[in-house]
């Protein structure tokens, strides 16, 4: 029996009891991909990209592309954008295209929104790939296909958010229908699970130059225990941003996932990069060189607002 193959069908045997969904330690710049309500919320078209190396130098870690776009129409009133998404971990590769839609109501407290999203992910296991290690000749085990396999599905959710000039929260469900994943090896044993998300923050002015923002996020997915991700951030002069997040999880009887580092620079008010790195805590950390994670924003036509404003626009 093969080695790799069997971690490959443990890990969709056991898909439907854990979170399946992809990290992000930079939830705070990419709030869309969590939930459909923020899309269109900046003042301008914009383009994201994300890239993750998740436990660099373990050999079939997690790795994640993510290319996004959103624009508000009708003076702000509406949002429409997408997201896609690249996820390889081992011989498994999962495509996601998302679609979404946000509509804004102004109240005199905040911007209240709701939004929905459709989206298309196709599911894939090359047990073809050279990578792959047998004891025996691959036509021989007739516990596995010698192919590459793959499965398509749709997808719906939904997301409502609020913010103001130094607070916001929000909610959302992105994948409602849990759709089953069965490949011909594992049928019957594989599901898409429902995944909620909670997050929120705030800003604090210290000084004129400094502020503070902690900020929190919460992922729940069925018949999983409760993962957190709580993030306290300095931002000097609104240009320059350092935090660090612990996230809870890891090993049942350790201390959490990781505790992560975060800098980020607003070179303008077009231009945001950030940089992340994952720090493991849990027993993995002897087997990897910790998390790697890149993002970058830019608005297409952005125009600076004459209201001074605490904090930049991804509240």
């Amino acid at each position: 029996m093969r080695y790799l193959v069997t971690h490959i069908i443990l890990f969709f045997s056991i898909v439907g009891l854990s979170q399946q969904e992809q990290l992000y330690t930079q939830f705070m710049f990419n709030k869309q991909l969590f939930n459909p309500a923020f899309t269109g919320n900046e003042d301008a078209p914009s383009l994201g990209i994300l890239l993750r190396d998740q436990w660099n130098g373990l050999e079939g870690a997690p790795k994640t592309q993510v290319l996004s776009f959103a624009t508000p129409l009708n003076q702000n009133k509406l949002g429409i954008g997408f997201n896609i998404i690249n996820h390889t971990i081992g011989l498994n590769e999962r495509l996601t295209l998302e679609g979404m839609y946000a509509y804004r109501i102004q109240t005199s407290r905040g911007t209240f929104s709701l939004g929905m999203q459709g989206s298309y992910r196709r599911y894939e296991v090359d047990f073809t790939d050279p990578r792959v290690i047998t004891t025996q000749s691959i036509e021989l085990d007739p516990s596995v296909s010698a192919a590459n396999l793959s499965k398509s599905i749709f997808n719906f959710g939904f997301g409502i958010y609020f913010n103001t000039n130094n607070f916001y929260v929000g909610l959302a469900a992105p994948r409602l229908a849990e759709t089953d994943l069965s490949f011909q090896l594992d049928r019957g044993l594989s599901n898409e699970i429902r995944h909620m998300y909670v997050m929120g923050g705030a800003a604090f002015q210290l000084n004129e130059n400094i502020s503070f923002k902690p900020q929190v996020l919460v992922k729940y997915a069925t018949a999983t225990p409760l993962d957190v991700d709580f993030n306290f951030g300095l931002t000097f002069r609104e240009k320059y941003t350092i935090a660090s997040t612990y996230r809870l999880g890891g090993n049942e009887d350790g201390v959490g996932e990781s505790i992560d580092l975060i800098f980020a620079i607003q070179f303008s008010p077009q231009v945001m990069l950030g940089f992340a790195y994952d720090y493991t805590l849990s027993d993995l950390r002897s087997y990897q060189n910790g998390s790697l994670e890149l993002t970058g924003h830019y608005l297409f036509g952005y125009k600076e607002s004459k209201e001074e404003i605490i904090n930049p626009r991804y509240f």
